[in-house]
């Protein structure tokens, strides 16, 4: 199904927006030769991952139209490719659980034509007054599934990558952003040594397959199916081999909305159902270290998107995680965390860029350049 015409003589010159905007014939072709030429277009989203969606509709009929830069291209993002988009979903859909499935497909030129699940995300969901315990369980739900698979699929190690890594950016570009100074050398090393000296003294986590980023905006629902199938999986072509309380984390501590606290309490107690005392304990510890090293990245990362490629929009949920880190760090299990915290002056009570003329503006000459 896929077209001769290659990607590669498509220049990328200007905005993404541009870019997109000079395949209009290679998109016409496309749905013209699946038989959606005529179909009523409506934009539907993009992510930073440099694709869009829309939504195609004739009739009754409707599908979706993600459209990607093509993998292998210069500007492609990386961990994002539309083959481990085809591939994940497959193997996801053979295990039970609901991505979209693809009519069509033109992957040399990023084009897929997919199952359009509506436009009721679980967050949508929950603002239209959907039972929150419904779908929170059904979520993790989702999660206990997906502990026990697929084992087939061949994904990167969490632990060799970017998201493992990133713990590093609270202290790359957070922490001299609200002290309005550069870090001296060694502040990094210091840190990550403190982890590790969290670490050892936990007993193994368990492993297995990782969405990566498991939230309710990439969780569709569909309440007029059974079981798992009434929860649409989306975004899942970044999934990796890891440590299975990660996604948890990222579901029940999202920095986009508020989980009560005894939501999450409930739903990480569903999740360790018919675990033994010893590894339920143990996964709790985990879930606790991989929640707050998730808050250590993300609060690192929205300075990063802010004052490297001048997205601010993610600016304003550092105050819901600097809340999570405050309470996380009252955990016994981050006591040496808290400690080196509290000896560098981080309280997370001042957060940058949430209340203007309190502290210093985002400033890059206090970053340092080996900030990852």
């Amino acid at each position: 199904m896929t077209n001769v015409s290659s990607v590669k003589s498509v220049s990328h010159t200007g905005s993404i927006q541009e870019w997109f905007e000079g395949r209009t014939n290679l998109r016409a072709a496309f749905l013209a030769r699946h038989g959606w030429g005529d179909a009523q277009i409506s934009a539907v989203g993009e992510d930073c991952a440099f694709r869009r969606y829309m939504r195609l509709q004739k009739g009754k009929q409707s599908a979706v139209l993600m459209e990607a830069v093509p993998d292998g291209h210069a500007i492609a993002t990386p961990g994002h490719s539309l083959s481990d988009f085809v591939r994940i979903g497959a193997a996801l859909r053979d295990f039970g659980l609901h991505t979209p499935r693809i009519y069509e497909a033109d992957e040399e030129n990023g084009y897929l034509l997919l199952e359009d699940f509506g436009d009721v995300s679980f967050k949508a969901a929950l603002a239209r007054g959907v039972d929150q315990k419904e779908l929170y369980g059904l979520a993790t739900d989702v999660l206990r599934h997906l502990a026990q698979g697929p084992q087939r699929l061949d994904l990167p190690d969490y632990y060799a990558g970017h998201v493992h890594t990133g713990r590093r950016r609270i202290v790359d570009w957070y922490m001299p952003t609200v002290r309005g100074t550069k870090n001296p050398d060694g502040l990094v090393e210091d840190y990550l040594a403190v982890w590790d000296s969290i670490e050892v003294e936990l007993p193994p986590c368990p492993q297995g397959f990782l969405h990566g980023d498991f939230h309710v905006e990439n969780l569709m629902w569909l309440p007029d199916g059974a079981g798992l199938d009434r929860c649409g999986v989306l975004d899942f072509q970044g999934a990796m081999q890891g440590p299975l309380p990660y996604d948890l984390a990222n579901l029940l501590e999202d920095v986009r909305i508020d989980v009560p606290e005894d939501q999450r309490a409930a739903m990480l107690a569903r999740y360790c159902a018919g675990m033994s005392a010893d590894a339920r304990a143990g996964f709790t510890c985990w879930y606790r270290v991989l929640a707050t090293q998730f808050h250590c990245r993300v609060a690192g990362q929205f300075i990063r998107l802010a004052i490297r490629d001048g997205k601010t929009r993610y600016l304003q949920y550092l105050p819901r995680v600097a809340g999570y880190m405050r309470a996380g760090l009252e955990d016994p299990v981050l006591a040496p965390l808290k400690a080196w915290f509290d000896a560098q002056g981080m309280d997370f009570l001042s957060v940058p860029a949430s209340n203007p003329g309190s502290h210093p503006a985002l400033d890059p000459d206090v970053i340092r350049d080996d900030a990852f």
